[in-house]
């Protein structure tokens, strides 16, 4: 038996120290014609004229290389939902990643044992998107279960939210209506109201992430599962037939590329944050907003 985990893998970064995200680009990537980290352009970048006074000594300002691109080597999960990146030199040896534990790993039997097969998911820009569902334009995600519609949060609409403390649902049989509140989520920063995306009866919740909320950001198309309603035909074929709001898999992919583009805008011109165009989100971010810039996100994302 391996004592380490298949899925650990280890990747060479870069990003600013200067900059107050500090958002992690591919090493690889810092070479592509347009990147002035690496050029005597850097003198130009505002992050670094803002930092031009604070500079320590040896800096010269003739070196072609900014100095305050850093470059670090992490470890992350290959599988895990969210891409959290470990520096190799703070990395626990004695972590279940590197023992036999791993097995025990919730994230790698969703694998091993086969809950989610690995080609169902593919990764865009840091997102996990499922080829085998329906999305909504709310970050919902929808699959039709044993004459159900089960409904959940993508991996998109989880990270948005951040920590769950608590998830309200509607009771057993109650009529849900389109556009009418569903959910209500009890986060870290605030609460967030989710509307149904169709009409129809709630059959079931999903009374372990009732218990376990962390469920929903540690595997949003499976175990993360909210509740599964009973629709009327009429719903059923606006859902098969790609009504307004919703997305089927063949578009997908270019609708959450479009969603990110549209949160860096959001991020830029309404919070005052900026991130570099083409690269994938830090899952910190969250941390780093305030819970007003919290309820902008989730009311322009979520509850819209």
């Amino acid at each position: 038996m391996e004592t380490y985990c298949p899925f650990l893998k280890d990747e060479k970064m870069a990003f600013c120290k200067g900059f107050p995200v500090r958002k992690m680009l591919p090493y690889d990537r810092l070479y592509h014609q347009d990147n002035i980290c690496i050029k005597e352009e850097h003198l130009t970048c505002p992050v670094y004229r803002a930092k031009d006074a604070e500079r320590l000594s040896g800096h010269s300002s003739n070196k072609k290389v900014c100095p305050y691109l850093e470059v670090e080597e992490v470890l992350f999960c290959e599988v895990y939902p969210v891409k959290k990146m470990i520096p190799s030199s703070a990395f626990k040896l004695e972590c279940p990643c590197t023992t036999e534990a791993y097995i025990d790993c919730p994230a790698y039997c969703q694998i091993a044992q086969g809950d989610r097969a690995s080609g169902e998911t593919m990764t865009v820009r840091g997102f996990l998107l499922d080829d085998t569902v329906y999305y909504h334009r709310g970050h919902l995600w929808l699959q039709r279960v044993n004459g159900k519609v089960r409904l959940g949060l993508d991996d998109f609409g989880q990270w948005l939210l951040g920590d769950i403390d608590k998830i309200s649902f509607p009771r057993r049989k109650e009529h849900v209506e389109r556009n009418k509140p569903l959910l209500r989520i009890r986060c870290s920063h605030g609460t967030a109201e989710i509307a149904s995306p169709l009409s129809g009866t709630l059959m079931n919740a999903n009374e372990e992430v009732r218990r376990d909320t962390s469920l929903i950001n540690t595997d949003p198309y499976g175990a993360g599962w909210l509740v599964e309603l009973r629709l009327a035909e009429a719903e059923l074929d606006r859902l098969e037939q790609g009504g307004e709001g919703f997305i089927a898999t063949p578009g997908a992919r270019r609708w959450l590329e479009d969603e990110i583009d549209r949160l860096h805008g959001v991020l830029e011109t309404e919070i005052g944050i900026t991130m570099s165009d083409g690269g994938q989100l830090i899952d910190t971010l969250r941390d780093v907003v305030t819970q007003s810039q919290w309820g902008i996100l989730i009311k322009t994302f979520l509850e819209n």
